[in-house]
């Protein structure tokens, strides 16, 4: 890096060019020009700018061309005002010029990643278009930069930040229709080389340019604050002391109430606020007064501080070529260990060889012990899974014969089980059908009792009432007949159904009982039953029909049958 200490330091061949790379802290322009150049530019990554003062950067592009590459603060430094970097600006940029050495463009970098054109940018491009001048305009290249570091469905977002750049007046707009050219850095040498390029090209076919600070300051003689430059930072300065002044009121209006108050402490922290404040303010109005200033005395002021600057420029390059002296000392006492150690690198090396001829041998001889080893270790093996398959042959025909009498075993009991569930069914149907014998023999009874109480009932009404009292009487008993044909209806209903159920009962019992002699005896049971039914119905018609015959025959019938079940 050649930092200027002063004008008559930097002379330029007819073919060379001087390029200025400009933007806001943390745009990349250190970065940039060290992919250019390939110079290690001190790169800042924390919250302090590293580019304090204006330096260059030559790059050999051919043997008849070198470009040099000027590296500027930005006029959002963290460590200086924007009145001492506009002075490092103006004071380079005038010096140049006065020597005839004109710049053939500018690089201006601004980062896609932020969301927005904020505060600081915005501030940084108006002071920057200031300095330029429409003239200027066709010798930029608005550059985007951090390209590298969005993620991949970001590249669109990007897209839409470059066309708004470009669309927008108040951005890139103006400059962009006043022919400065549109371009992305992706971060790698390639495209910060052809950024240069078009640069190079514009130069080539249009000349160098005139920038408007230093048209106002050289050729009109204009004091520092009175050039574009200056009064847009006299006009930031003016917006800031306003802001600070009001915020001074403020504080001072907190104070008294909380003095009013008798809260003293916060008095007292609205004091310091205030106190730090009007510091500000008085920074403020030193910067605008320094503003006041003429190139000569510019000149004055900044040689004095370059001065200074090559002194330790000087120093550093005294310290670094003594440290480069005892490198070279260390380098070749180095060589000479090296010289040494090789002879005793040989001399080991065919020891070395020897010792690994003698490895080698016993490494065969062990290798062939291991083969013979691992054949002796095949045949067990192979003797060991012959014996593991005849065993695990064995045990599975054990399990089959295990499992075969497993199945016999339950085969057996389920042939067991299902004798008893048929012999209790059996025992169940018997009780079912010997409780119905029990219920006919009463319901037979009961039948038999009322039959004799009705004809009980008949031959004393033949015998006492008359014609029209038996006749009266004949309807009653005619109504009862019909309750009594109704019940006998239900009770045959109930009958048939009972046999019915019996039936099929008896059709389940006749399908599972294992012997003929057990089906016979249960039709013979059925049949009685059936013939009891028949009967108790003969009997009942017979008191119906009051038709004794009837009823003895039913009574008959129903006893029959009951004796023969």
């Amino acid at each position: 890096m050649m930092e200027l200490a002063s004008p008559e330091s930097f002379s330029l061949s007819p073919n060379d060019v001087v390029i200025a790379v400009m933007g806001v802290t943390g745009a990349g322009k250190s970065t940039f020009i060290g992919k250019v150049t390939g110079q290690d530019v001190k790169v800042g990554h924390s919250l302090v700018s590293h580019t304090a003062a204006v330096g260059v950067f030559p790059y050999q592009q051919s043997p008849n061309r070198c470009i040099y590459l000027v590296d500027t603060p930005g006029f959002d430094d963290t460590t200086r005002t924007d009145t001492e970097v506009l002075k490092d600006v103006a004071f380079f940029l005038s010096q140049i010029y006065r020597k005839d050495v004109k710049l053939a463009g500018i690089v201006y970098l601004h980062r896609i990643t932020d969301n927005r054109v904020r505060g600081s940018s915005m501030k940084n491009l108006k002071m920057f278009q200031q300095l330029c001048g429409d003239e200027a305009f066709g010798h930029v290249i608005l550059a985007t930069s951090m390209w590298d570091t969005l993620e991949e469905a970001s590249k669109d977002v990007g897209d839409q930040r470059e066309q708004e750049l470009m669309s927008r007046a108040e951005f890139w707009g103006t400059m962009y229709k006043s022919g400065s050219q549109v371009a992305r850095w992706l971060g790698n040498e390639q495209s910060a080389q052809s950024i240069v390029g078009k640069i190079i090209e514009v130069h080539d076919k249009a000349g160098e340019t005139v920038l408007k600070i230093q048209q106002e300051m050289v050729n009109e003689d204009k004091d520092l604050d009175e050039t574009a430059a200056g009064r847009e930072v006299q006009r930031e300065i003016a917006a800031a002391k306003a802001q600070l002044q009001e915020e001074i009121k403020e504080l001072r209006e907190m104070q008294e109430d909380m003095i009013k108050q008798s809260n003293e402490k916060l008095a007292q922290e609205f004091a310091t606020q205030r106190q730090t404040i009007e510091k500000q303010l008085k920074d403020a109005n030193e910067a605008q007064s320094s503003l006041k200033i003429s190139l000569e005395t510019l000149l004055e002021e900044k040689t004095a501080e370059y001065e200074e600057m090559l002194k330790r420029a000087q120093e550093e390059q005294r310290r670094m070529a003594e440290a480069l002296k005892e490198k070279e000392a260390d380098i070749r006492r180095a060589q000479q260990e090296r010289a040494e150690d090789e002879k005793m690198f040989r001399e080991a090396q065919a020891q070395y060889a020897e010792e690994v001829k003698e490895l080698a041998r016993k490494i065969e001889q062990q290798q062939r012990e291991a083969e013979r080893q691992q054949r002796e270790a095949e045949r067990q093996r192979r003797e060991y899974e012959e014996r593991q398959r005849r065993m695990e042959e064995e045990r599975k025909r054990k399990e089959e014969e295990e499992r075969q009498r497993r199945q016999r075993e339950e085969e057996r009991k389920k042939e067991a089980d299902e004798k008893e569930r048929q012999r209790a069914e059996e025992e169940r149907r018997t009780k079912e059908i010997e409780e119905k014998k029990r219920e006919i023999a009463e319901k037979q009874r009961i039948l038999e009792e009322k039959t004799r109480i009705l004809e009980e009932k008949k031959r004393v009404l033949e015998e006492q009432q008359k014609a029209k009292e038996a006749e009266e009487k004949q309807k009653q008993l005619e109504a009862k007949m019909r309750a009594l044909l109704q019940e006998q209806e239900e009770m045959k209903r109930q009958q048939r159904e009972e046999q019915e159920a019996a039936l099929r009962r008896q059709r389940m019992a006749e399908a599972q009982m294992e012997s003929q002699r057990a089906r016979k005896q249960s039709q013979k049971q059925a049949m009685g039953l059936f013939g009891v039914v028949a009967g108790v119905g003969t009997a009942a018609l017979g008191v119906l029909t009051v038709n004794p015959g009837l009823v003895s025959v039913g009574a008959a019938w129903a006893s029959n049958s009951a004796n023969n079940m």
